[in-house]
């Protein structure tokens, strides 16, 4: 591989929707747990921070240039060498380039990697996976109150129903985002990058590879999410909403999307916190099954 000697900038390209056939279906033969390389999520958050992308000696490479990072390269492994050889062609326009997403196997069977590279896990990135079975019984006692919540539900709102999102209810869905974006104080640049994220996927819906839910009292939504397939046996759920003035509309959300799952999936990632007390709490109390380590590298 002679990275090194070529100009890497003259291959890649903007993330737009005129590749996305090709990006998806190298995703599908190169399939990753990281949430980072779900098509999805390429297409959503990617656009909004223009990434730019090329498929490069047979390996999907994905680049923010605004944050000066190279996601882990897709496809067939580069030895420890021609990952540094990669490194140092973005380096000599972007000297703080660090390397995100790097799989744990790689790091292990690598031991060498130090010579090169500083080695973080970035534990705030780091994707909470759960067993879809675990998230529909919610056995045992940590998990209890869940099952307590969606009881009291039920029994308070007879009438609540569950429906599939559909190419139509992209108004309905967005009016209720904007509504739950006013009751959580969250960063607001954060929350407008995930607004605009889910808008993409509902004003495209029939092109991702995304099923989502809706629940329901008196005809009103009070709760949606939004997932597609991971890898074979894991999906993603990329959103989930729900109404905090409606107690345990946020449980019966969750569990209704782990009843669809189980069908076709074993794992549920429901990705990373960011950092976030509360969105940490939360994801801790459904007990993962394990934490998705996040590595980056940073060269020496």
């Amino acid at each position: 591989m002679k990275i090194e000697t070529d100009n890497i900038y003259d291959h890649l390209k903007p993330v737009t929707f005129n590749d996305f056939d090709i990006i998806y279906n190298f995703l599908k033969n190169h399939s990753s747990e990281y949430c980072d390389f779900n098509i999805c999520n390429i297409f959503t958050w990617g656009l909004h921070f223009k990434l730019e992308y090329t498929i490069y000696f047979d390996r999907l490479i994905i680049f923010n240039p605004s944050n000066s990072y190279l996601l882990a390269p897709m496809g067939k492994k580069l030895s420890v060498e021609e990952l540094f050889q990669l490194n140092n062609c973005f380096k000599k326009t972007h000297a703080d380039l660090e390397i995100l997403a790097v799989p744990e196997d790689y790091i292990n069977n690598n031991p060498n990697l130090n010579e090169y590279f500083n080695i973080k896990n970035y534990e705030n990135w780091g994707d909470y996976i759960y067993t879809t079975e675990n998230l529909v019984k919610l056995t045992g006692k940590k998990l209890a109150k869940k099952k307590n919540l969606i009881s009291q539900f039920m029994r308070l709102y007879t009438d609540f129903t569950v429906k599939s999102i559909n190419a139509n209810d992209n108004v309905e869905i967005m009016e209720f985002c904007y509504y739950w974006q006013k009751t959580h104080e969250v960063a607001a640049d954060y929350l407008d990058i995930e607004l605009e994220s889910i808008k993409t996927i509902l004003t495209h819906w029939d092109l991702f590879p995304c099923d989502g839910l809706k629940l329901y009292i008196n005809g009103k939504i009070c709760a949606f999410s939004i997932y597609s397939p991971q890898t074979a046996d894991m999906a993603t759920v990329h959103f989930e909403k729900f109404d905090p003035s409606i107690k345990g509309a946020g449980q019966v959300i969750n569990h209704e999307t782990a009843k669809i799952l189980i069908k076709d999936f074993k794992y549920i990632n429901r990705e990373d916190d960011m950092g976030s007390p509360g969105i940490r709490q939360a994801k801790r109390s459904y007990q993962p099954v394990r934490m998705l380590p996040y590595y980056i590298l940073k060269s020496k």
